[in-house]
């Protein structure tokens, strides 16, 4: 069949009907319509162009959505939802009220599951496949998962209960030899050792020449191929005194293949498709392929802001004058380590993002980088406290969930002095629900001996991680992401003290008619209601406070003896939240209180701009100002 009209896409039932040049037509095509619509809504780059003729192929031998498909991570599905029939909604990738980065089920059928976080994919295929069996129902489950989603230790729980049950599932390995990061760590080294094999890589080419040159036994090539595969792994495996692990584990193990041939590729997923039992196909690919800057930095474009294509990320000029929390971060704890020999760092495949990039060029001897283990980036942590390091661990809130027993447990039970640095805190625009950072706060202010604190500009940041350093106790610290500034009010209330009090509840506007307090950077958009509300006769006082949980409530008390009205604002979830907290206390302590507080009242928000997710919360300063409107004409 020909290429349908250049307006129109085809449907994943036309593609196994096409020629294999029309398949590579078609590729051509994706890419260029992910690169157009990525450059201009930003999202996850690199990850998605490096699997393009692996959907292709997908769409190609499989029965979808009769079969089901699961995207480990889920942030390599835009081909995918391309040829499913999102390509008009494509054009709004991530964009309020358009269509998801990720897999999302609500969107289409051939949606089998929602992805965001890491190594869930084979776990949530067990799932399904056992329930289809139970049910009677048919259907194979395939799963792509990245080399770099293989470090998270849930994939190996659910890749040894697969094999123990037999379980009739396809996993495709996607090897780009990346994640966010460089992959790392003794699995990382494994692949190496697959892809580079060069005996088993000679045996592989010699005998699919030989097989081609006997006509009688064409139509068994496959089959015989990997039968005799099989064997020259055994026999080179030996011969080094290893194998292939997911072949030890009990996988039916395919491969390396080249992921970017879209024929060589459909002649291993039938051959897949057609086995019982769990099956993987070990794909090499190349992460930001087709085009040229994605290549050279595929790191730097897996997750991209928007961009001019023909200059790529490189077209905008650096604003020295404003810096990121990462940034500020970053830069601080390289300074640190520079005075200090105890400190290090800790990253899980998050180096880049995190600011930490400096401090692992400089002090490589003392900074990890786990893979995509938090549990176990917290527990090391543990261990490195406990023999006399000072380590600072940098998460994404959004990720923090996957540790918090280890934070728990091994941290805040022994009362260890880890530093958690949590990056991407509150609301988080683009990703979806999955990589909000709204629940960090609930979670974790019960801990016992955990300190939290939530600086609102760069200077209490970098004076938050001098403090955490010298202390004898867990620390905390959270910030958004978002470019981090400093506050003029701020900054001479610490100079006038001589010191630093991450304790103190600092006033940054005066008021007669009530109170504002604001954690950490909720103080800008408290500022800005106030200077508008002055302009309708209403005066109120603005705190600043970044101490979460060690919060001392009588000088809340103190500030709101005169107005008793107070209204408590974060970027938190509001349920269970550090403003519920507050006022739950002093309810009980301030006759006649009226009160209200403001957190994140949307925990389920699509992708949308982190100043969209804030006012749909009333978080902006339209928002402030309603919320202390209606406090002040309440009798």
């Amino acid at each position: 069949m020909a290429i349908v009209d250049r307006d129109s896409w085809p449907t994943a039932r036309d593609i196994s009907a096409m020629t294999i040049e029309q398949k590579e037509q078609l590729a051509v095509r994706l890419r260029n319509y992910v690169i157009k619509y990525t450059a201009k809504n930003g999202g996850h780059l690199s990850s998605n162009l490096g699997v393009v003729e692996l959907t292709i192929a997908l769409l190609s031998t499989y029965d979808f959505p009769t079969d089901s498909v699961i995207f480990d991570v889920g942030h390599q599905c835009y081909s995918w939802k391309i040829l499913t029939g999102r390509s008009e909604e494509f054009k709004k990738l991530r964009q309020e009220g358009g269509l998801s980065g990720f897999p999302k089920t609500a969107e289409s059928e051939y949606d089998s599951f929602n992805t965001g976080h890491s190594s869930t994919s084979m776990s949530a295929a067990c799932g399904l496949v056992r329930a289809r069996k139970l049910r009677q129902e048919s259907g194979k489950v395939v799963v792509i998962i990245g080399d770099g989603a293989l470090s998270g230790g849930m994939a190996y729980g659910a890749m040894n209960d697969i094999c123990q049950c037999g379980d009739d599932i396809v996993v495709i390995l996607n090897d780009n030899q990346m994640s966010i990061d460089q992959v790392v760590g003794g699995f990382a080294k494994h692949l190496e050792r697959l892809r580079l094999a060069p005996g088993y890589l000679t045996l592989t080419s010699r005998w699919q020449t030989g097989l081609q040159r006997v006509p009688l036994i064409e139509n068994l090539r496959v089959k015989g191929t990997e039968s005799l595969k099989r064997a020259g792994r055994r026999i080179i495996h030996n011969y080094h005194g290893t194998s292939s692990m997911f072949e030890q584990l009990g996988f039916r193990y395919y491969g390396p293949v080249d992921g970017h041939d879209i024929c060589q590729l459909e002649r291993y997923l039938r051959s897949a498709r057609a086995i019982k039992g769990p099956v993987l196909v070990h794909t090499i690919t190349q992460k930001g392929r087709g085009y040229s800057y994605a290549e050279q930095k595929p790191s730097e474009y897996h997750g991209v802001v928007p961009f001019e294509i023909e200059v790529g990320l490189n077209g905008y000029p650096e604003t020295e004058s404003q810096v990121s929390w990462s940034e500020v971060f970053g830069q601080t704890i390289t300074k640190l380590g520079k005075s200090n020999p105890d400190v290090c760092a800790i990253s899980a495949a998050m180096t880049s993002g995190t600011g930490l990039l400096e401090f692992e060029a400089q002090f490589p001897d003392r900074f990890f980088d786990v893979g995509i283990a938090e549990q176990h980036a917290l527990t090391l942590a543990a261990g490195l406290a406990k023999g006399g390091m000072r380590p600072f661990v940098a998460l994404y809130s959004t990720f923090l969930q996957r540790g918090l027993d280890q934070l728990l447990h091994d941290i805040c039970l022994q009362n260890l002095p880890v530093t958690i640095v949590v990056d991407r805190a509150g609301a988080v625009g683009g990703d979806g629900e999955t990589h909000q950072g709204i629940y960090d706060l609930s979670l974790t202010m019960p801990f016992p001996n955990l300190e939290i604190f939530a600086p609102a500009t760069a200077n209490d940041l970098r004076s938050l991680l001098r403090i955490a350093l010298d202390r004898n106790n867990p620390v905390l610290i959270r910030y958004p992401k978002d470019l981090a500034f400093d506050l003029a009010e701020i900054d001479r209330q610490s100079r006038a003290a001589d010191k630093f009090d991450p304790y103190c509840i600092r006033q940054v506007r005066a008021g007669k008619d009530m109170v504002v307090l604001a954690l950490g950077p909720m103080v800008f958009p408290a500022l800005a209601a106030a200077d508008c509300l002055r302009g309708k006769g209403i005066s109120i006082s603005v705190y600043s406070s970044i101490c979460v949980n060690s919060c001392n409530i009588h000088d809340i008390i103190s500030i709101i003896k005169d107005t008793k009205r107070l209204l408590v604002i974060e970027d938190g979830i509001k349920k269970s939240g550090w403003g519920e907290s507050i006022i739950s206390q002093l309810c009980s302590s301030v006759d006649g209180l009226i009160s209200e507080h403001l957190g994140i009242i949307h925990p389920l928000a699509g992708q949308a701009k982190r100043s969209s997710l804030l006012s749909a919360s009333g978080l902006d300063m339209q928002g402030i100002i309603k919320a202390v409107e209606s406090l002040i004409i309440h009798k």
